[in-house]
């Protein structure tokens, strides 16, 4: 399926109003100079006029059929918010936040059929050819609503055909940032493709394991240059669903250096690996491989978190240079936090403080790694930003807490417009702080009531509560419920911390960790 093409406004303005903007609140700007070198930056698209990556508005002016990589013969027009790219650019210029692209390459993670009861609607996790991916209230949906959708499809004896855009953490979970449904079954002979670490080499029987598929490269000679345990590679080639096997027409090892010189910026979102040195290196775990990145306290600039928030597993965005040997010299690291907030209503746009909105009667901040998309009515923009948003208009915001300039604050990673909602179908979601008296429950400061009766209490599979009665029924979900901890996701009238939200529906929602 080939995404439908929008029209585009001016890049140039759009350049300079997104520059203003992360001046403004902050996010953007950094201790990388901007002298108009060339680099790349790696990570999920999150705004267009240009193509913006990790808060960078790259030029794409120069970008057509010869530059932009895509398996699926997309073109630059059929790029969506969420999907992972490489852009490799000249004249960025870091402080200002922008840059010109001479090359951008899409980068899927997982692509083919989902395994057999893939779908675990209780942690939020599927399974695409042994490989283990989670959702969360940030990922985009695309040619399918959501996950519960592609559980019905699992439901039904299918396999659907997914394409799959994130990063693995260290433990090799999938985080999505873009799902795309191309098939509800499994195509036999269609074109796969897998990432991951390489497990269980066995060069004479030339095959290996990637999560709990098995891959044979023995058609592949001479064998793959570089193959060895632990190191990040692509598969591409067939999967054969009698034994769970991928037949590898080729096996290319991650290289994020690759095309780099000594000097060029380095812009990439990943998870922490491992810690190699405390204090000083680490190993970065990106869409296109595996890095290692030096950084010292006195020279690296921490966002949205510490030097001491960064431990293996934690999601980061680094930016710095490449060195001689490969490595990078990380000027900046910024922490990108589980988004366990969900907030589905009407906004007001204050007038201060800069770069914020208000939801539920709180304030959001944006930054500039926050993703926007609008869905609104039968014409949505395509570039589409905070100063397209207006007083009254309905998005869904997922976001997260953060207190690392001190005060806590709500930040959001991602910000879509959508249609209005009825007056009972506002969704607030975030951890339970307080259990009151055994029916309300608080949520960012925000009292939520529940009655036996009209409220329906779920699982996070979306199976109610067990109890003979009603009252069973709301006891049961109250006493699974932990303070501090459970997520929790309400649907009711809009409320704030003045006002109490009436809840039809409460379901508790995995909590995501990092």
């Amino acid at each position: 399926m080939v995404l439908p093409r929008r029209k585009k406004g001016s890049r140039i303005a759009f350049a300079l109003l997104s520059a203003l903007m992360f001046a403004s609140c902050g996010g953007g700007s950094s201790t990388t100079d901007g002298g108009g070198t060339g680099g790349t930056g790696v990570g999920p698209v999150t705004g267009f006029g240009s193509v913006i990556v990790n808060g960078i508005a790259y030029d794409d002016a120069g970008i057509d059929n010869t530059n932009f990589l895509d398996d699926h013969g997309r073109t630059k027009a059929d790029l969506a918010a969420g999907m992972m790219v490489k852009v490799t650019a000249a004249g960025v210029n870091d402080l200002q936040g922008i840059g010109t692209a001479t090359k951008i390459e899409v980068q899927r993670h997982v692509d083919g059929p989902l395994d057999n009861n893939g779908v675990d609607l209780a942690t939020g996790t599927f399974r695409v050819m042994g490989q283990a991916v989670l959702a969360d209230t940030t990922t985009v949906f695309d040619n399918v609503a959501d996950l519960v959708a592609v559980d019905n499809l699992a439901g039904s004896g299918n396999r659907p055909e997914l394409e799959v855009h994130g990063i693995a953490d260290n433990a090799g979970t999938i985080h999505a940032t873009f799902v795309h449904l191309w098939d509800n079954n499994i195509v036999a002979g269609r074109a796969v493709q897998v990432k991951g670490t390489v497990e269980n080499d066995n060069a004479v029987g030339k095959t290996f394991t990637l999560g709990t598929s098995r891959v044979s490269y023995a058609t592949i000679v001479p064998a793959p240059a570089g193959l060895d345990n632990g190191v990040f590679v692509e598969v591409k080639g067939t999967f054969q669903a009698a034994d769970n096997t991928i037949a590898a027409t080729s096996v290319t090892v991650g290289d994020p250096a690759s095309g780099q010189s000594a000097g060029d910026l380095v812009k990439s979102e990943g998870y922490v690996k491992r810690i190699i040195a405390a204090g000083a290196q680490f190993e970065l775990i990106g869409a296109d491989g595996l890095q290692r990145i030096n950084w010292s306290g006195g020279t690296t600039a921490f966002k949205d978190g510490t030097a001491a928030d960064l431990l293996a597993g934690a999601r980061v965005v680094v930016e710095g240079k490449r060195n001689l040997d490969k490595t990078v010299a990380a000027k900046e690291i910024s922490f990108r936090k589980p988004s366990n907030i969900r907030m589905d209503t009407t906004v007001t746009v204050p007038a201060s403080p800069p770069a914020s909105l208000r939801l539920f009667g709180k304030t959001v901040f944006v930054n500039s790694l926050t993703q926007f998309r609008d869905s609104a009515g039968t014409t949505p923009l395509r570039t589409f930003g905070l100063a397209n948003i207006a007083t009254d208009n309905t998005l869904r915001v997922s976001a997260f807490l953060d207190n690392s300039t001190g005060a806590m604050r709500i930040v959001a990673s991602r910000i879509e417009r959508i249609d209005p909602l009825a007056i009972d179908r506002k969704i607030l979601q975030g951890i339970v702080e307080l259990k009151l008296g055994g029916a309300n429950v608080r949520i960012l400061g925000i009292t939520v009531q529940t009655f036996p009766g009209s409220t329906e209490f779920l699982n996070a599979d979306g199976t109610p509560f067990p109890g003979a009665t009603e009252n069973e029924r709301q006891a049961n979900f109250f006493a699974a419920v932990v303070e501090g901890r459970t997520v929790v996701r309400a649907r009711g009238t809009a409320g704030s911390p003045t006002v109490v939200m009436i809840a039809n529906e409460v379901r508790i929602q995995p909590t995501i960790d990092n």
